[in-house]
């Protein structure tokens, strides 16, 4: 298992738009996605499960692959926050 910590500083958070996004992300991902935000987790392939972790600004994301080939999968998702998150 692997993990990746972020903090969002994209204006509107973890807006529908980029949501979207970021499960078309972990979608891509062999194994599974597991997005955490506090105590609150989710299935990072399931739009709806990423909307009700109700991200914003300024808030603190762990990511954790399982899973397939979770060096690839990291870094597939590294660069996708880094750009957009």
């Amino acid at each position: 298992m692997k993990s990746m910590t972020f903090v969002v500083h994209n204006e509107n958070g973890l807006d529908a738009r980029l949501a979207g996004l970021l499960v078309k992300e972990c979608i891509a991902c062999e194994g599974g996605v597991t997005i955490r935000k506090g105590r609150k987790t989710g299935d990072g392939k399931t739009i709806f499960n990423v909307m009700s972790l109700r991200v914003r600004k300024g808030d603190t994301v762990e990511i954790e692959l399982e899973g397939g080939p979770e060096d690839r999968d990291c870094q597939r998702l590294t660069e996708f926050a880094e750009l957009n998150l």
